[in-house]
């Protein structure tokens, strides 16, 4: 019996203490495999000098054989006494299609070490993979993220399920993890704590000895699960540092994040799978907007990254901001990109109307990165806002249309995988039948490319229409409610419709005006006749939403000189039908030409006399501009 309970405090000792198994060598590709031909991958390696005497190292760098022919890089590095060091360049992948092993050769003194990491290049004409190479994990979800019932199945899930879902990550080809935190501090709100005075309160989702507090969950150390099976199954993991105050980047912040990672390094470092360092806190795209603001950030990531650097000289340290108003703070991001070796923005089929296009935001952080030697990488969400706020899976339409119309980032990974996706075989299916319908129409997108809506049920895939202003630019005179972008400057042409039956207005395709007018001008490209043009729009009188009193049509061959074609009045819908109703305002058109067509749409302004909140603003939503020409069927 005593022989059993001695076993029995062995293993719950490794399971609390960290591992000291510690790597002498590291390889890191950035970014990982698979790539394509279009990359240019930083190869980094890193060796560590554990003895107390200064050393040297000679790294030496292989493609696929340990030969003198297939050496791609040689360095020689001094290492001072207790210390570790890394070297990086790049590789261009082009013409090297196919199957390789990148191998690293440390040789110090007597003694020579060796690292390999594969690497899979693909065939392609643009940087992208237009798959989703990795998804984040969060091991709970604030109640304001997710809707109480993810929440709720979050926390009772075991340290084999997290297991599982990595497993299920894998078979869709999602091999980079992104732990978005390993504490919970979801209640401490940015401005409003004392963790400097009264100190740190967050939940552990691993055992700390830095903060002995645990989070209530299931799972004894979903970290180590994850990390365990992602080992097993030669995948990447990305460790989120910890929310200490979302958005924080202040002195406090920085010296919290060192602490942490330092403990992170020293418990978990000696697994394969520990590829980088993510900072939790995001960011706007508009770095916080204030000087004070920028400067708190470009100093955190110079002095994190430098720290991360001592801890493991080949992990790169990512952030995951905002797309919004990113040109505001272009000389901040030009500081800020040197210090950070992933940028990865999201939310780009949000973009404020009132910003630059998503494409231009690409191109400006992708100019940005490059003038650093920094990597862009594309957060991809997975999901919609559903009714009450909570996250629901988002359609696979608009997931392969983010992957097509964004082909230059080098890797994309997705938000995220628990409550949104999961494989039909997963004991337990988080967020409930709509995830499976995500994951398995996923698949059939892997098998098939763009014919997968051949293969999935019709009933899942979204509406679309195409028309002769699909896709087409779109400017505005009144800028939608940054509450309800739908979809920014693309959203009224993006040929996607928000839910007929049954519908709500937190449909992310609804574009909201707040006591304005809706006027938007479509360009066309070239002059065509136009034979209908309609817009729809939704009334929902609870929430203090309402028809136009009226939609004007006019169109112009030159954007300046307009004349009116068309006006379609309400005179079919009361102000007192509560809905939820959708109406088309169409204006059949004969012997029209142009190329700019123009849509007023006149709002109630406030809401009418007798209705609650009387006198308030109104709401105007509306929902694709749809134009037909004669080459168009409607």
């Amino acid at each position: 019996m005593r022989k059993y309970v001695i076993v029995a405090i062995l293993l719950w000792l490794r399971m609390a203490a960290p591992l000291h198994a510690e790597p002498t060598v590291s390889l890191t590709l950035v970014p990982p495999s698979p790539v394509t031909e279009q990359i240019a991958v930083e190869i980094r390696g890193a060796t560590w000098n554990r003895s107390e005497q200064p050393g040297a190292a000679q790294m030496e760098f292989y493609l696929d054989d340990e030969n003198p022919s297939e050496r791609i890089h040689c360095e020689r590095i001094t290492l001072a006494a207790k210390s570790a060091r890394g070297v990086s360049f790049r590789w261009p992948a082009m013409g090297k299609v196919g199957h390789h092993r990148i191998i690293l050769v440390a040789r110090c003194g007597p003694q020579t070490f060796r690292a390999e990491r594969p690497l899979e290049v693909l065939a392609s004409n643009v940087r992208s993979t237009r798959r989703i190479d990795g998804a984040w994990m969060m091991f709970d979800v604030p109640p304001d993220a997710g809707g109480s019932p993810v929440l709720e199945a979050s926390r009772k899930l075991t340290d084999r399920q997290w297991a599982e879902m990595v497993r299920a990550m894998h078979e869709i080809g999602m091999n980079v993890i992104v732990v978005e935190c390993v504490f919970d501090n979801f209640s401490c709100k940015p401005g409003q704590h004392h963790i400097e005075r009264d100190g740190y309160q967050g939940k552990a989702y691993y055992p700390s000895r830095l903060f002995p507090g645990r989070a209530s969950l299931a799972a004894v150390n979903p970290v180590e699960a994850v990390l365990t099976e992602a080992d097993r199954l030669g995948m990447h993991v990305f460790l989120g540092v910890g929310w200490y105050v979302w958005g924080e980047y202040t002195p406090a912040a920085l010296e919290w994040h060192k602490q942490v990672a330092s403990e992170l390094h020293e418990t978990f470092g000696q697994h394969p799978s520990f590829y980088g360092w993510y900072i939790t806190g995001e960011s706007t795209g508009d770095l916080g907007g204030s000087p004070k603001k920028h400067k708190e950030i470009v100093d955190f990531f110079r002095e994190f990254q430098a720290h991360c650097r001592l801890l493991t000289p080949d992990k790169p340290v990512m952030l995951a901001p905002g797309c919004d108003y990113v040109p505001k703070a272009a000389d901040t991001w030009r500081q800020l990109v040197g210090h950070c070796d992933i940028v990865c923005p999201f939310a780009f089929h949000r973009t404020p109307a009132d910003d630059v296009s998503g494409e231009e935001t690409v191109r400006l952080l992708q100019s940005l990165c490059d003038e650093a030697g920094s990597h862009l990488w594309f957060d991809l969400e997975t999901f919609v806002f559903g009714r009450g706020g909570g996250l629901v899976p988002r359609s696979i339409d608009a997931i392969v249309d983010d992957l097509h119309r964004y082909p230059t980032f080098e890797k994309v990974l997705c938000f995220q995988y628990p409550g949104l996706l999961n494989a039909p075989w997963a004991s337990v299916h988080v967020g409930g039948p709509p995830t499976v319908t995500l994951y398995q129409n996923y698949q059939q997108y892997l098998k098939h490319g763009l014919d997968y809506r051949k293969h999935v049920d019709p009933s899942t895939l979204r509406t679309r229409v195409e028309h002769a202003a699909f896709g087409k630019p779109v400017t505005f005179a009144n800028f939608p409610d940054p509450r309800y972008p739908g979809g920014g400057r693309s959203g009224l042409t993006d040929g996607f419709l928000a839910v007929r039956e049954d519908p709500y207005y937190e449909d992310q395709n609804w574009q909201g005006y707040w006591g304005t007018d809706l006027e938007a001008t479509v360009d066309l490209g070239r002059s065509i006749p136009l034979t209908i043009v309609r817009s729809d729009y939704l009334q929902r009188v609870p929430s203090g939403i309402y028809f136009p009193a009226q939609v004007q049509y006019a169109v112009s061959d030159d954007g300046k000189r307009f004349r009116t074609v068309a006006t379609v009045k309400n005179n079919e819908v009361s102000t007192r039908q509560i809905g939820p109703l959708v109406r088309s305002f169409a204006a059949k058109l004969d012997g029209v030409t142009g190329r700019y067509v123009r849509v007023h749409a006149e709002s109630v302004r406030t809401i009418p006399a007798g209705q609650p909140a009387a006198g308030q603003k109104a709401w105007l939503f509306v929902d694709e501009i749809q134009v037909y020409g004669q080459s168009n069927k409607k």
